[in-house]
């Protein structure tokens, strides 16, 4: 864990960079001079007093004073003074401004135990896409990086209207402290300083993480031609291959240590697929992405009429779990792997997963 001066250090550079591009053009001002003629009137006259309006829109945000504490107690922070704010789950909490100019949301996962550098950028860079792939015009502006900490600044679009956002990440031990705040590029005035003092509020107990915070957000995806629904952790990387295997589309979400994967093949040819052709279809599919040398330990018939495999692949040491199903002229296979090494680990999220196949 870095020493809090190296933090303090970089949310600094970063409210500088901010706050420099928010007052881009400084405003001018502009000089009264007054001319006193040589001979006047003296002329005794009481002022109407007028109230002090004060824009509230143009005040600087500030923190409460009074920390929030999750649900799990996992980690404290004080939040922006006023805004309304709501918690989602033991593990995270979202705010939002009163005017809508400005959002925050403070999360923490469990990984099971502390990845490495290349496991941690995974982590973050499906944190990413899940959070700002919508948005339009999205562009990283800056990233700094230490040890267990990586700090982002981007950019991007909603609607009609620019924002700033900044994505902080925090690695101790097997937790992931993950804060996200974002505002309209008009309010910088208002907003920049906001990041610092929040940032520098955030205290994370490690000794209160459990296994109920292990990768506990998801998010849900929609297999090709619209076949089934399944739940899959939002830090877990989505990729596409389409070369492995002829007439197979096969989407992909690995976990960031790259030890554990959900994988969607669809097989798709121009005529109806027959009992014989889908049986020999899936063990082609399933050599291809496997390996030749894969052997079933298990073949049963689920109760909403899917096929299951359970099976080993020697060469490449992972287990797998495969559901494969047919709709008129398309193949479906749904399967989770894991090295058998950390099945412990793996196996209980990875059985949720398939628990939430929905075809409705």
């Amino acid at each position: 864990m870095k020493k809090n001066l190296n933090m303090n250090c970089l949310v600094s550079l970063f409210f500088i960079t901010m706050l420099v591009a928010g007052c881009a053009s400084p405003k001018s001002q502009t000089q009264y001079t007054s001319t006193v003629p040589a001979t006047i009137v003296m002329t005794s006259v009481t002022p109407t007093p007028r109230p002090t309006q004060i824009d509230e829109s143009l005040q600087e945000a500030t923190i409460s004073e009074q920390a929030y504490i999750s649900p799990s107690g996992v980690f404290q922070i004080n939040l922006p003074e006023g805004w309304n704010c709501s918690e989602s789950g033991d593990y995270q909490v979202n705010c939002e401004s009163q005017s809508s100019d400005a959002r925050l949301q403070a999360r923490l996962s469990s990984t099971g135990y502390e990845l490495t550098n290349d496991s941690f950028n995974a982590f973050i860079h499906a944190e990413l896409v899940h959070r700002y792939g919508r948005v339009k015009e999205y562009s990283e502006a800056e990233r700094n990086e230490l040890a267990d900490q990586i700090f982002s600044r981007a950019t991007w679009r909603e609607e009609t209207d620019y924002w700033d956002s900044l994505d902080s990440f925090t690695q101790q031990g097997r937790g992931i402290f993950h804060m996200s705040f974002a505002y309209k590029q008009s309010q910088t005035d208002v907003y920049a300083n906001l990041f610092k003092e929040i940032s520098d509020s955030v205290k994370i107990y490690q000794e209160k993480i459990t296994d109920d915070a292990f990768y506990p957000f998801r998010k849900t995806v929609t297999a090709r031609e619209a076949l089934f629904e399944i739940e899959v952790p939002t830090s877990w990387g989505r990729y596409i291959d389409t070369a492995s295997v002829a007439k197979t589309i096969v989407e992909g979400y690995t976990s960031p240590d790259k030890r554990a994967s959900v994988q969607i093949a669809v097989y798709k040819q121009g005529t109806f697929i027959e009992q014989e052709a889908k049986a020999f279809n899936t063990r082609e599919v399933m050599f291809e992405l496997y390996g030749y040398d894969l052997k079933n330990s298990d073949d049963r018939a689920l109760p909403d009429g899917r096929e299951r495999l359970t099976w080993y692949a020697a060469g490449k040491d992972i287990r797998g779990i495969t559901d494969f199903d047919t709709y008129v002229n398309t193949l479906y296979l749904f399967t989770i792997t894991w090295e058998p090494s950390t099945e412990r680990l793996y196996l209980p999220i990875l059985e949720e997963i398939q628990m939430s196949f929905s075809r409705e």
